[in-house]
């Protein structure tokens, strides 16, 4: 096979580097190859990345990095704001629970307990309730003035929490005194009952006899043995 001219073979490199020269080309650039150093290096430069591609590359990797690095901190914020809603939320809805069952703000009426007042022969007053079964529940004693009086209530929470049976009672030792300990400045009104509306029961009235049912030996018997002092209850 007659040797190719150099020029030539400077024009058939490109189509012999991409594959889409005849067979009898390809065979006469290879012959030309062995024995021309300068198409060879034409060939091998052929192969080299182009510096503008190699610049590419690097600004797209480089891309690519800075991405994955903002994706990461994004991911680590998104994280740690989502822990902190989730510890708000939860805090909230434990503030809400606490609320609902602890906070007693829900006055509570006759359905709720039943309510024994009684004159002992001491001449104080002995009030006592239980509440009634299903009615178990947290609960507070307060009071607040209302037009005729002093009013002591029961409280409850919100939402009703069943627990035990509560078995409370307050007992008048001085008769009158216990009730002006109690109630301090308010007794300016000068009654005080226990309950609410139709529910409340007149314990003390300044100036009146309360006409109310003696002790049983039972009850004296239970006072006698308490020895409780007057209750103290804070002002509103």
């Amino acid at each position: 096979m007659d040797q190719l001219d150099h020029e030539i073979v400077q024009d058939l490199l490109p189509l012999y580097h991409d594959n889409v020269c005849s067979e009898r080309s390809r065979a006469a650039v290879e012959a030309h190859l062995k024995t021309c150093k300068d198409c060879r290096a034409t060939l091998a430069a052929m192969d080299a990345p182009l510096p503008e591609a190699e610049k590419t590359a690097a600004d797209d990797a480089a891309a690519v990095e800075k991405i994955s690095e903002e994706w990461k901190k994004t991911k680590w914020k998104a994280r740690l704001k989502g822990a902190a809603i989730a510890a708000a939320v939860c805090a909230v809805l434990a503030g809400g629970i606490w609320a609902l069952t602890t906070w007693t703000c829900i006055p509570m009426d006759g359905e709720d307990y039943t309510l024994d007042v009684y004159r002992l022969e001491s001449g104080g007053v002995g009030v006592h309730w239980d509440f009634r079964e299903g009615r178990e529940t947290w609960y507070a004693l307060t009071f607040r003035e209302e037009a005729d009086g002093i009013h002591y209530y029961l409280e409850r929470p919100i939402l009703r929490v069943e627990l035990f049976n509560f078995d409370d009672k307050y007992y008048n030792r001085d008769g009158d005194a216990m009730f002006r300990s109690w109630s301090g400045d308010a007794m300016e009104t000068g009654a005080i009952y226990f309950g609410l509306g139709e529910d409340a029961v007149l314990l003390w009235k300044e100036g009146e006899e309360v006409d109310l049912p003696a002790a049983t030996a039972a009850q004296e018997e239970m006072w006698a043995i308490a020895e409780l002092p007057p209750r103290e209850v804070p002002q509103e």
